[in-house]
This record gives C-alpha cells, sequence and structure tokens, in this order.
C-alpha cells in the first residue's frame, strides 16, 4: 500500500480527489491533504509519503516550487501534476522539475487508474534501485564498524548518503540516531531451543525473534544491516525509546531475549565507528553480569567493572546441598554469580561453574548412583551452559540442576546418610592414629559438625568419640596380642598422646591393663 498526500487550493477539488476516488483499489492511502505548497512541504517533511498529487497553481507556494523542492530532498517521492486545460505549458514545466505524470481537472477516473498504474511502475523501480543500494550500504557499514570509519571517511559519505535517500532526508544531512539490536544468547536459543520453544515442526524461539526483528523498520522507519549471527545495527532518525520500548512489547518474548543500546543524540557515521568498540564492550559487559532484554542509553559514560571479591569457596555449596539447605544454596549462588564479572569474559564464569559443578556431583553422587545416572542423562547441561552469555542465565540453570539433587537427596535421606556415615567411617579407620576432631571431620564431608554428629548417632547407634574410641582400642589390641612394641608406644600408634590416658581408657573398656592384656593373649587365654 503506497501512501500519497493531495495538494489543492481548491477546497472541492480536495474534497473529491481525498475522500471520493477508491484509493485502495489501487493500492494507494490518503495520509494527508493541503492547500498550498509551504503546508504540504512541511507535511512531506514529517509523513514523507510515497506519492504527491499536486495542483500546480497556488497561493504561498505554487506546485512547480513544490515539485522542484521535494525532488532536490526527497528524490524517491513520485509527483503527479494536476492542471486545467489552459494550464499546459505550467504541466509541461512540472514534468521537467522531476514530475512522472500530470492529470486534467476534473480528474477522470480511467486516466487516474492509468496514471497510477504507471506511478506504481516507479514506485516499484525506485524501491528495487533503493533496496539494493541498501544492501550495498550494509556491506559498506560492516566494512566501517570492523575497520574504522577513519580510514574510510568516502565510504560513510556514501552511505550516509543512501541512508538520506531511503529515510527521506534532505541531502544535507548528515546525523543519526544508531541502535545496536541484539539477540541476547542467540546461539543458545538457535542450538539448544529452551523450554520455551514451540513444538517441533515449528520455527524457534531464535527464528521468530529474527523474524520479528526483521520488522523492526516497519515499525520504526529505519535502516536495519545485520552484523552477525544474533546482532544488528538500525540506523534512524527516532530519539524516542519508548518507541523502541512499544515495538518490544508487540512480541511475547522479545522484552527477555532482545537488548537495546542506543546512542543518546544524533551523530555522524564516523563519530558512531569510534564509539562502536565501546558500546560492543559494555553490551557483552551488561549482558553477562546483569542479564538479557536490556535497554541502554547511557553506556557512553559507562565503563567495565571487574570482580573484586574471590568467588565463595565449593564446599560450602557441597554443604548446602548435603543437607537441603536450600536458603543457603540461593545465598552461596547470589555470592557467586552477583558479585560482577572477573577479568577477562564470561568464559571464565562457565569454566568456574564447570569445576564448581564436578565438585558437587563428586562429592553428592559418589555413592547414589541414581543422581549420578540422572545427572548424566541430562546431557544438555553442560551443552547449554557453554553457550550462555549471561551470568544470569548460568545461575538459573544451576539452580535448576542443585534442585535436582537436593530433590533427589531429600527422596531418600536414610541412604544418603548411610553413605555420609560410612565414609566417614572410612575416614577414621584410615585416620585412627592422628588427633580426629569432628570439625575435621564435617570439613572433609562438607557437613556442619551438628548436622554430622546427629546423623552419624541416627545411624550407629554411637556417638563420633564413641566410634573413634572403639576403632583405637580394637586396633590397639591387635597391636597387643601380635606385637612386643612398648605400651607407650602403642599409646602413641592409636592417637593417644597420654600413655597413662590411653592406660585408663584400655582398662574401662577391657577391665584390663594394657599388660594384662598382652599376659593373657599371650598365655592363650581370652581375656
Amino acid at each position: 500500500m503506497y501512501t500519497i498526500i493531495i495538494v489543492d487550493d481548491e477546497r472541492l477539488t480536495l474534497d473529491t480527489l481525498a475522500n471520493y476516488i477508491e484509493w485502495e483499489r489501487m493500492s494507494c492511502r490518503v495520509i494527508a491533504t493541503a492547500n498550498n505548497g509551504r503546508d504540504a512541504l512541511n507535511k512531506i517533511e514529517a509523513l514523507q509519503p510515497d506519492i504527491l498529487m499536486t495542483d500546480i497553481k497556488m497561493p504561498v507556494m505554487d506546485g512547480i516550487e513544490l515539485c522542484k523542492q521535494v525532488h532536490a530532498r526527497f528524490p524517491a517521492i513520485q509527483i503527479v501534476f494536476l492542471s486545467g486545460y489552459n494550464e499546459f505549458e505550467y504541466a509541461c514545466a512540472a514534468l521537467q522539475h522531476g514530475a512522472c505524470g500530470y492529470l486534467l481537472k476534473p480528474v477522470d477516473n480511467e486516466e487516474l487508474a492509468a496514471t497510477m498504474k504507471m506511478v506504481h511502475q516507479r514506485c516499484e523501480e525506485q524501491k528495487n534501485r533503493l533496496n539494493s543500494t541498501v544492501i550495498t550500504a550494509g556491506e559498506y557499514m560492516r566494512e566501517l564498524l570492523q575497520i574504522g570509519g577513519n580510514l574510510l571517511s568516502g565510504l560513510a559519505d556514501e552511505v550516509t548518503s543512501i541512508y538520506n535517500r531511503y529515510l527521506h532526508l534532505p541531502a544535507e544531512n548528515k546525523t543519526f540516531y544508531f541502535v545496536f539490536v541484539s539477540m541476547d544468547e542467540h546461539a543458545l536459543l538457535a542450538e539448544n531451543p529452551l523450554a520455551i520453544d514451540a513444538p517441533p515442526g515449528d520455527f524457534s524461539t531464535a527464528e521468530r525473534l529474527e523474524f520479528f526483528i526483521a520488522g523492526l523498520p516497519s515499525c520504526i522507519p529505519g535502516v536495519l544491516t545485520k552484523l552477525r549471527d544474533g546482532q544488528w545495527i538500525f540506523v534512524t532518525q527516532e530519539a524516542d525509546s519508548t518507541a523502541f520500548t512499544h515495538w518490544r512489547n508487540q512480541s511475547e518474548h522479545a522484552g527477555r531475549w532482545i537488548s537495546l543500546f542506543l546512542t543518546n543524540s544524533p551523530q555522524t557515521l564516523l563519530s558512531f565507528t569510534k564509539k562502536w568498540p565501546h558500546m560492543l564492550k559494555i553490551r557483552n559487559y551488561l549482558v553477562a553480569t546483569h542479564g538479557t532484554g536490556l535497554m541502554n542509553d547511557s553506556w557512553e559514560n559507562m565503563n567495565v567493572t571487574w570482580r573484586k571479591e574471590p568467588f565463595p569457596q565449593t564446599k560450602h555449596l557441597i554443604a548446602a546441598v548435603q543437607q537441603n539447605r536450600r536458603d543457603q544454596v540461593e545465598a552461596w549462588l547470589h555470592d557467586f554469580y552477583d558479585g560482577g564479572l572477573p577479568p577477562g569474559n564470561v568464559s571464565q564464569v562457565f569454566v568456574e561453574t564447570i569445576s564448581v559443578f564436578d565438585a558437587v556431583l563428586s562429592a553428592t553422587g559418589a555413592n547414589n548412583r541414581h543422581l549420578q545416572e540422572m545427572i548424566e542423562k541430562d546431557a544438555k547441561f553442560l551443552g547449554r551452559l557453554s553457550l550462555m552469555e549471561s551470568m544470569q542465565s548460568m545461575k538459573t540453570h544451576m539452580r535448576q540442576i542443585l534442585n535436582l539433587m537436593m530433590d533427589e537427596l531429600q527422596a531418600s535421606p536414610v541412604d544418603r546418610h548411610i553413605e555420609i556415615v560410612n565414609e566417614v567411617c572410612s575416614l577414621i579407620r584410615k585416620n585412627y592414629g592422628q588427633v580426629i576432631s569432628v570439625d575435621e571431620l564435617a570439613e572433609l564431608i562438607f557437613l556442619s559438625p551438628n548436622y554430622l554428629r546427629t546423623i552419624f548417632k541416627d545411624i550407629t547407634g554411637k556417638t563420633l568419640l564413641e566410634y573413634v574410641t572403639q576403632i583405637r582400642m580394637d586396633n590397639a589390641c591387635i597391636l597387643l596380642q601380635e606385637t612386643n612394641i612398648r605400651i607407650h608406644e602403642i599409646a602413641k600408634r592409636v592417637g593417644f598422646e597420654s600413655p597413662s590416658y590411653f592406660g585408663s581408657t584400655f582398662f574401662k573398656r577391657t577391665g584390663l591393663t594394657p599388660n594384662q592384656y598382652r599376659t593373657h593373649a599371650k598365655k592363650g587365654s581370652q581375656p
């Protein structure tokens, strides 16, 4: 549908043409009328029609002067003149100044239809030529952003000229607003579709969002250039971010996955190419740290600040998972993913996340085959994680997998407690000759001391101290029976620093002193 503005100082003619012609049959829509050239020029500047239909003789500014100015400033607009029988010379002059046809008044419907058919053809030819130059301008734009405008100032001037013609701007215009449009997590959405995707066979979320972005110029006049997968530059005269918000709200998923970084003032193409590296850097940083779906027009004054605090210790997360303390898990995730980006980029966070994931799985799944199998079946976890460019997406993803682990552990707490106690008993049996504290044991298996005491007593019926003492006494008995090692040396070997304390503990447990026990053992009698 082509847009048309009609200009005539005769009210009856203007009303007839605007309201009593079946323009839609000719694929046209009247968007404004005017009764003199000056008023028409103001409306042309604001509305930028495809076609101008104007009378020749008018007050204030006649059709010839209007034609000259429109042809010079908006060469893509097709002009049709209206003239009376006694104005043929004027019509010939109009054709010399760029008009593509004229109609005699009163307008004959058949002549109008024939003229508009020719005008349509001219519009299509103009559109095709302009589209071809816009494609070329897109190639030039990518080159300018990659190499830098200073080296290619002539190329920047040519691109500016193309943009002016396409946007119906005056040839002398040199400045535009630039918008960096990015589909955040593009690789993730394209290669590993998420749950929000349509059923198999339909377009993926990434494809639907690409179609949506391609339609941006139909909502806001401008030129859209694709730089690479998931990234576009939009050049426009639209300065109001509200318009972009309105556009983005028209898609169900755009607000979540599409970020917009806007220049806050019009600037030349050369000026923008100098600022482009900073815009790209700030965009990547903000998406990585704050998540997807951003809208920002203050990026020019922003700087990247790196994470200062070290990542929280993995052992604290393991302890929280083991104890099903979801509040502590959430606090750990907050410290890890909301503390800022480490020097480098988000890939460092990915490496750290994989390390944490491996450690948690090793600690919680060592004796839980079902948990291991369940995690291994979810092969998409690591694949999706590797494609994420947002720490917030990683945080959400990790929360999901940790909740899965805790749900599994919670579903079989007795079995899990048995595994933990078995691990503690093994540690004690291997290290009974050393000083063993509950705090040290708890730290080794990533549990709190009180929690370890509770589950150990529930499973074994003994306290940790009673079990340690039992293991030490059992090994002391073996040494007394099978060796001639002195008593004070045996005491040291089984973890007692004081031989006297060892002797009193041994007596309480066996009813004999260590020497009496050894004597009975050598005689072959049961103590």
